[in-house]
């Protein structure tokens, strides 16, 4: 559990990640007897029949599209899949820590009256499902954390340079098929297997970002004055659920670093670390059967 990035690469990835935060919800239900209900691209909802309610909840990348293929999966089994992509929900709110879009879910899961959830998160998503799990005990039941640890902040560190040129660009002919294809080369850069992809997730990354600047860049300015509250340590010491973290084993510049794994040691037997080989940072769409089954699996 002892990886280290080079610091200019994942700072890099930060920036690149930041600008697919608004990802609309482009999926498709193909479990029998699902009933999806949506409420715009924030929120996903597909009403399983299983005894389980999974909550995924996406990061910087991917949005609510960006689960799809895990939600067939689990919604096969007959569970109840509620993703949500916390950037959208705190998209016009001034306090965009972790510790504040926690509470945005909190509160919107308590509309839907879930309770003792399976709580997923992927990269920032974690760092929402972390505060989530520490402040609103009884919404999780079980944590799992998709190629991330314990996050110490919501911030990318690098904006000004990487977002404030973006507008002018895409005004420029072949301007918009430039940042589309630079977003697309971080997508590759960070993953093992290729084939997820494909042209219609390359889209479902991509358009969200090109069709949404202005909002994109107000709240970059936000989430780069964000200060959580708590420390990490604090918050690990309220966690008592079962916590796995899957980590992806292809290098790649948004790998988790070490301090970020170290932290969640303090779980002792509630910890369980799963290393997925020829993946990377998108275990959901490399190895989404895989992935399933350490979400299925009874706990113990």
């Amino acid at each position: 559990m002892g990886r280290t990035i080079g610091w200019c690469a994942a700072r890099r990835w930060c920036a690149l990640a930041f600008v697919i935060t608004f990802v609309t919800a482009a999926t498709e239900v193909t479990a029998l007897g699902a009933q999806p209900t949506r409420r715009d691209s924030t929120v996903l909802t597909i009403n399983g029949t299983g005894p389980a309610t999974y909550v995924l909840l996406s990061g910087l990348v991917g949005g609510v599209a960006g689960f799809r293929r895990l939600q067939v999966e689990l919604v096969e089994r007959g569970h109840r899949v509620i993703i949500i992509d916390p950037y959208r929900l705190g998209v016009d709110s001034s306090d965009v820590t972790f510790a504040a879009l926690a509470r945005y879910v909190d509160v919107l899961l308590a509309e839907y009256g879930v309770d003792s959830a399976r709580v997923v998160g992927h990269a920032h998503g974690a760092g929402v499902a972390l505060r989530l799990a520490a402040n609103a005990p009884t919404r999780v039941s079980a944590l799992y954390l998709l190629d991330v640890g314990a996050l110490a902040e919501n911030r990318t560190k690098v904006f000004s340079s990487s977002l404030s040129l973006v507008p002018f660009i895409v005004r420029l002919p072949g301007g918009r098929g430039f940042v589309r294809g630079r977003i697309i080369r971080g997508l590759r850069q960070n993953t093992g297997h290729q084939e997820w992809l494909d042209s219609a997730t390359q889209r479902a990354y991509t358009d969200p970002f090109l069709d949404h600047l202005s909002k994109v860049i107000a709240m970059a300015k936000r989430l780069s004055r964000a200060r959580e509250p708590e420390s990490r340590l604090t918050l690990v010491s309220r966690v008592h659920i079962p916590t796995t973290v899957i980590l992806g084993m292809v290098p790649h510049p948004a790998e988790p670093d070490s301090a970020e794994l170290q932290v969640l040691e303090s779980l002792g037997n509630l910890l369980r670390t799963e290393h997925l080989e020829g993946v990377g940072h998108f275990p959901h769409e490399e190895a989404t059967a895989t992935v399933a089954e350490y979400l299925l699996a009874p706990r113990k």
